[in-house]
């Protein structure tokens, strides 16, 4: 079993001191702390309570002015050591910590009172007595208080004794779903000659291996690591909750900065510069009126956020007309830099430029939103507010958008009343909904009595969806007979007008799926007597795909090599021509137009020479 624990508290009440009565390992590790007496950064240590057990200790620093590091520090600890000085008692940074770690929600928090060889029983009983009432008042519970003195090794053995039991305890306690794959948040970046760039973090939920394959968030970059250290041991695996070195292959120390994520491709992850936070009680959204830029930190980052509140519509009961209010609960960010989090995580808001916490809660939406979907959030939000399963986020983004696509092993989710649609899962009402509004725009007649055609830009135009839906769901309203492609348009299906297929088209069918991945050319439908308008037949009524390049596959080809490129990845990741043809199998001369017909399908969009998944 492997935890991390951390110290908190006013500068000079003895933290580093306390470490090293732990660990018999200074803190004081840059120059400037030396030279000062105090800790500046995150500084790092360890203990063995059993053999197979390793405590991991993060010295966080206590000055107000660090108080990002100290966050940086916080956010995976396992355990908080709230540290109070027994002959100076509670002080205003001892208040700030203590408020940060009920800030992250931190569940294990003991105070620990140093120094008592400095003072009498009497003042040391009257001591605890203050601290017990300001950790009541802030915690909203009892929180234990061991007496040590870190100098002279009094009660540090009754210390050890006390983490490690609590420890044991809240991991028996915490065996809940883990859908997350391991991740890291960056504290430490540094280069090593001959290898090139080393990180350092927490790493939480799984284990690394060497030469594993990994992701650095938010650039999406592909990295090999190299080799891993914990605990200052050479390790060919590191297994969560550790302190972790990764030297890694194929990025740089400059592209990497503290508060990135080293991580794998996943769900629930978003790499984002917008989000909506959830905000937790005391805090409410009113609060950020006047507020231009707050500081949002999240893991080890930290950045610039500008909040701009969500509304929502409220009857008054005296007109009883529907007013717009601020909606408490919320409050939209927009980020300063490109940030990588999951749904749920924990973050907490700082005034910027100094040291206050006004704010903390749950990351509850990942991505920039138009209006129609911030009213969405704010309808079905009430399902999903405070601690959820991971899981959850699945309904929570189905019950926004109506729809989610089933790439990067979905296939098998399963969520009640729902519809699946190519490669999309639905909600059945949200697809009833989209068929009545599509239905009733192609209910209408022209003057000779036929109903009318619409184009799929006309529909587009008119009908509230998602586009890449939109794409899929006219397909599937076809093959369900309730539309019909007619004269290059769409129009309300009838039986007596439906395409039926030649012994020619037949043919030609029968020939597109035998070709499977060569598909056919241009030049060979022109060796056929009515080949073009055959294959025009075929597109027309979904059998086949046009490409580009006069290339045309079988729609069961097309949806075959569209599997093959995108299995395993996520929103966000990236494809390369290179990388497609690795993936499907197929050459150059027929990536490319399968990676164009992927874009014009708004599956995926340009970025240079490259293709991110949308």
């Amino acid at each position: 079993m492997n935890k991390i624990i951390g110290t908190a508290g006013h500068v000079d009440h003895g933290k580093s001191a306390l470490i090293y009565a732990l660990t018999g390992k200074s803190m004081m590790r840059l120059p400037e702390e030396q030279k000062r007496g105090m800790t500046i950064d995150l500084g790092f240590a360890s203990f063995k309570p059993f053999d197979d057990f390793t405590i991991g200790v993060i010295d966080v620093p206590g000055h107000e002015r660090f108080i990002r590091n100290m966050v940086a520090g916080m956010w995976s600890l396992d355990l908080v050591m709230l540290v109070c000085c027994a002959s100076e008692g509670w002080m205003q940074m001892t208040e700030e910590h203590a408020k940060v770690a009920y800030s992250l929600n931190i569940k294990n928090v003991i105070c620990v009172m140093n120094k008592i060889d400095l003072v009498d029983e009497e003042t040391l009983s009257l001591q605890e007595d203050d601290v017990s009432k300001r950790l009541l008042k802030i915690f909203g519970r009892e929180i234990d208080i061991v007496p040590v003195s870190a100098l002279k090794n009094i009660g540090i053995d009754a210390l050890k004794n006390r983490i490690t039991d609590i420890l044991i305890e809240s991991d028996s306690q915490n065996k809940t779903e883990n859908l997350i794959k391991p991740y890291i948040y960056v504290d430490r970046i540094f280069s090593v000659k001959g290898a090139g760039a080393t990180i350092t973090g927490s790493i939480k939920n799984g284990s690394i291996k060497l030469n594993e394959t990994l992701i650095h968030y938010p650039s999406k970059t592909e990295i090999t690591v190299r080799s891993l250290q914990s605990y200052n041991e050479d390790r060919e695996e590191v297994e969560s909750v550790s302190r972790v070195a990764v030297n890694m292959r194929n990025i740089k120390k400059e592209d990497i900065k503290r508060g990135d994520m080293i991580s794998t491709r996943q769900d629930f992850l978003f790499s984002t510069k917008e989000i909506i936070l959830e905000l937790e009680e005391p805090y409410n959204a009113n609060s950020y009126k006047k507020l231009k830029e707050i500081e949002f930190a999240v893991g080890s980052e930290c950045v610039i956020a500008y909040p701009v509140p969500l509304f929502i519509n409220v009857k008054d009961e005296a007109t009883n007309k529907l007013q717009k209010q601020i909606d408490s609960r919320f409050i939209r960010l927009k980020l300063s830099e490109e940030v990588a989090l999951f749904w749920k995580s924990r973050a907490i808001l700082i005034s910027h430029g100094g040291s206050n916490i006004i704010g903390a809660g749950y990351i509850f939406w990942g991505a920039e939103t138009d209006i129609i979907t911030r009213r969405r959030i704010t309808e079905v939000a009430g399902n999903f507010l405070g601690e959820r399963k991971i899981s959850e986020y699945n309904k929570l983004f189905m019950a926004v958008m109506g729809f989610m696509e089933l790439f990067d092993n979905k296939e098998n989710i399963e969520i009640e009343n729902t519809i699946k649609i190519s490669n999309l899962l639905v909600d059945n009402l949200y697809a009833e909904n989209i068929k009545e509004q599509i239905l009733k725009l192609l209910d209408k007649k022209q003057p000779n009595g036929d109903y009318i055609i619409l184009s799929l830009d006309n529909i587009k135009s008119s009908v509230i969806i998602n586009q890449t839906l939109l794409t899929h769901f006219i397909s599937f309203m076809c093959s369900q007979k309730n539309i019909m492609l007619f004269g290059g348009g769409y129009k309300k299906y009838q039986e007596s007008e439906a395409i039926i297929l030649t012994n020619a088209q037949i043919e030609l069918l029968k020939i597109l799926d035998k070709n499977g991945l060569i598909g056919i050319e241009e030049k060979f439908l022109r060796t056929l007597p009515n080949g073009i308008k055959d294959m025009k037949v075929l597109t027309a009524t979904a059998k086949a795909k046009f490409l580009e390049e006069g290339i045309y596959y079988s729609i069961d080809s097309y949806k075959n090599v569209k599997l093959k490129i995108l299995d395993g990845l996520s929103s966000g990741a990236v494809i390369s021509i290179s990388s497609a043809k690795d993936r499907s199998g197929v050459s150059r001369k027929y990536a490319i137009p399968v990676l164009n017909a992927m874009e014009r399908d708004g599956i995926l969009k340009r970025k240079e020479n490259d293709r991110i998944v949308i």
